[in-house]
């Protein structure tokens, strides 16, 4: 004679059992997967920190090209073109050589803020050199290329609003 089982199917017992278990399944996977989505969160906010970053640098190439389209570029209109924003110093310095300028600048790019647990903003600063080329007709398209951290650390910062 065969054994019978000691909760008979459809009693409220077995869907008691077989519902807690699968509650209780669905619950680790949500945990689990809060977890996980949790640790990776600060490498998705410095991806996004680092995509401002880069949107704010092509920002200013595009306002310095818009600064010396008329064939002229201060002092004064590279540092307004270049405000300084914490923790990041902004413009660094200015170079002459020729009619061909160099600006070299600390960008800051912010990731989104969060408040979950504790209020922090991911920020990432980086070191560009701007090279405007000499007097051409129309408005010039500066280049930019990155420079290393120490290249924005190691100089003076530059003086604000002297004119030339």
């Amino acid at each position: 004679m065969a054994r019978r089982s000691q909760v008979r199917a459809g009693t409220a017992g077995g869907c008691v059992l077989n519902g807690c278990l699968t509650f209780l399944g669905l619950l680790l996977v949500a945990a689990v997967g809060m977890w996980i989505w949790l640790e990776t969160q600060p490498a998705r906010d410095d991806a996004q920190a680092r995509k401002n970053l880069r949107a704010r640098v092509e920002v200013f190439r595009h306002r310095l090209g818009g600064a010396a389209a008329d064939g002229i570029l201060s002092d004064t209109e590279i540092a307004q073109v270049f405000p300084p924003s914490k923790p990041a110093r902004g413009l660094v310095g200015v170079t002459r050589q020729g009619g061909a300028v160099t600006v070299v600048a600390e960008v800051l790019g912010q990731g989104p803020p969060r408040s979950f647990l504790s209020v922090y903003e991911r920020s990432v600063a980086g070191c560009y050199a701007f090279e405007v080329a000499a007097a051409s007709p129309g408005a010039p398209r500066p280049s930019v290329r990155e420079l290393p951290r120490e290249a924005c650390a190691a100089k003076p910062a530059a003086p604000r609003g002297s004119g030339r």
